[in-house]
């Protein structure tokens, strides 16, 4: 080979191995697997378990540079500080810093939970418990159980968890708790660092953090049953390996350390507030509008005219609660004014918790936008008659009542007829029931049930003997049958409907047993929305004629017989009525019969909620 070849074989050489690292210049190093060990703990400062510590400064070694998440929820310090500490992650250490006075003879725990991680893949360091003590001995006895919502055996999630070793029913009034604890997403709690002697637990949704029960919106808990002193069992566990030919290998002896009490259920119920108050008046529409309350008990609201005097100008269709009233005007006088004064008279909650006789000028006023969309709206219809008439010279009558249709109806339910407005007048005569297979049309009897049980006044039920399961009706309506206020009235109206058969529908038989004194069951769908409800009169009982489903059931002791399941009040010494619910589902199918037995007593509190229901939507402060 020549020297002019090994030249260009040398160049050549040269160039890949440039082009080479030019391509992997931006690649770098690829790194080895993701870190996935939590950070260890290499000591602190003071020692883990110390004592007579009088340092408020608290410094955590660990192997790894670390994060610490959201400590303000997360970390827990025992007993409470009434001003917060400060905590934060510095390099590979977690530094604390108490701002209370120490407290003689007392111990201290910090409960990181999972809020240590480290700095670059954030793998926690799960429920990391820290503690000293600033006497000559460390309490280190557990109390733990679970925190459910009395109402519907829901776990609570953080809520606060405190024991006091003082009898006394003013201490949780007016002390902060001595130990704390937390709960976790399952509703379940610790409470560490307690000493050898009684104790009573509480939980608290502290509102205002000051650790005891002090506002009324505050959601509490009490043990209704005396906790006895804190103790702990310690026993030993063997566990047997065996080597490949069967023979054993090695005998492990294990600590097992049993700490007692660790299964206390408390339920976290929120008071009654007797707090009622005017909220804002709407007006939506010029025929109505509505008056909005925080709650309201009693009677309804008294309403006049400002400067005006219209004999029966409204009619009332009040929510169940009352906290909205819907008013219906129906003078066509006052419907044509833009704004319209009226005072209102009720009951208004004082500072110190008492209603007094309240009276309040108010003005029920269309919004700009509506009186914008009700021109705009005007002049479309006005352009439309235009035309209507310049095509056939008449206009078509309207139906300005507006009937509820329906195809279906429910084998335990009446036929519904709702109008859009309040009727001022409605003739039962100009409504005809027929068979729908009689080819005669012979009329059926019926009886025409205005609804007053719901405060709508728009309503009316068609009873019938008539209406038998698995059967079709037709039913007819006169024009000029029903009239409302403002003089309009519904055209001819016509439609067919059907009666379900009993073959549609399923049914569920509960046996129950330890059931005592007054209560009644519920059966819920899965949004935990109440389908049937029954007293319990016997210990066998049955629904019937459900759609095909799923269900669940729930019981409620209810001890005044109200029908309603009340809460708690711990000034008073009340507690919330007992609630069970049945551990499974009912799965409904069509003519089919579920059976189940239930001992309400058989499963623990804490195990009764089934999966599958939905949590309830929380009331607010006031029960609503």
């Amino acid at each position: 080979m020549d020297r002019k070849n090994v030249i260009h074989l040398w160049l050549s050489a040269m160039l890949l191995m440039l082009m080479g690292a030019c391509a992997n210049m931006a690649q770098g190093p690829t790194g080895g697997k993701s870190d996935s060990v939590p950070p260890t703990c290499l000591g602190s400062k003071p020692k883990n378990g110390a004592l007579n510590v009088n340092s408020k400064r608290v410094e955590i070694q660990f192997d790894e540079y670390l994060q610490l998440n959201d400590p303000f929820k997360n970390l827990t310090v025992s007993p409470p500080q009434r001003v917060n500490p400060s905590a934060k992650a510095i390099g590979k250490k977690i530094v604390v810093e108490l701002r209370d006075s120490l407290q003689p003879n007392t111990t201290y725990t910090f409960d990181f939970g999972n809020s240590i991680g480290d700095f670059t893949e954030n793998n926690l360091v799960s429920d990391f418990l820290y503690s000293f003590s600033t006497g000559d001995q460390l309490d280190s006895m557990l109390i733990s159980g679970i925190v459910l919502d009395a109402e519907d055996l829901s776990p609570v999630e953080g809520a606060l968890v405190g024991i006091y070793s003082d009898d006394a029913d003013s201490t949780f009034l007016s002390r902060p708790f001595e130990r704390i604890a937390r709960t976790r997403a399952d509703g379940r709690f610790c409470i560490r660092g307690a000493a050898q002697k009684k104790y009573r637990v509480f939980a608290l949704e502290d509102m205002n953090n000051n650790f005891f029960f002090d506002q009324a919106a505050e959601g509490i808990a009490v043990q209704e049953s005396e906790v006895g002193i804190p103790t702990l069992k310690v026993d030993q566990k063997i566990d047997t390996v065996y080597g490949d030919s069967m023979k054993i290998d090695t005998i492990i002896v294990r600590e097992v350390r049993k700490y007692s009490p660790d299964s206390i259920v408390l339920r976290l119920y929120h008071e009654k507030i007797n707090f009622q108050q005017f909220r804002k008046i709407e007006r939506s529409d010029r025929n109505k509008f509505s008056l909005y309350f925080e709650k309201m008990e009693g009677s309804l609201p008294k309403i006049s005219l400002v400067d005006t005097v219209v004999d029966n100008w409204f009619m009332v269709e009040a929510n169940k609660l009352a906290d909205t009233v819907l008013y219906w005007i129906t003078d066509s006088n006052l419907c044509r004014k833009d704004t319209i004064a009226i005072t209102v008279s009720y009951q208004k909650t004082d500072s110190a918790g008492v209603l007094i006789p309240c009276v309040d000028t108010l003005k029920a006023a269309l919004s700009s936008t509506f009186l914008k969309n009700e021109l705009k709206n005007a002049q479309q219809e006005e352009a439309k008659m235009k035309r209507a008439m310049r095509r056939s010279r008449k206009l078509r009558r309207t139906n300005l009542l507006d009937f509820a249709r329906f195809s279906t109806v429910n084998i335990n339910e009446m036929p519904t007829l709702e109008w859009e407005r309040p009727l001022s007048s409605i003739d039962a005569a100009k409504i005809h029931l027929y068979n729908a297979k009689d080819s005669l049309r012979t009329p059926l009897p019926f009886t025409l049930v205005k609804d007053t049980a719901r405060n709508n006044c728009r309503r009316y039920f068609l009873a019938s003997s008539e209406f038998h399961p698995d059967s079709t009706f037709a039913l007819a309506i006169d024009s000029a049958c029903a009239y409302d206020f403002y003089g309009n009235h519904n055209d001819s109206l016509s439609m067919t409907f059907k009666v379900l058969g009993e073959q549609v529908y399923g049914k569920v038989i509960i046996s129950l047993s330890n059931v005592q004194g007054n209560a009644y069951i519920e059966l819920l769908n899965v949004k935990s929305e109440v389908v049937r409800s029954c007293p319990i009169t016997s210990n066998v009982i049955t629904f019937e004629y459900l759609n095909p489903s799923t269900y669940f059931a729930r019981i409620v002791m209810d001890k005044n017989q109200n029908g309603a399941w009340d809460t708690g009040n711990y000034r008073e010494g009340i507690l919330p009525e007992d609630v069970y619910y049945f551990f499974k589902s009912f799965k409904v199918r069509a003519n089919w019969e579920v059976s189940e037995s239930w001992d309400v007593m058989a499963t623990p509190l804490y195990q009764q909620r089934p999966s599958g229901l939905a949590k309830k939507k929380k009331k607010d402060k006031n029960g609503r």
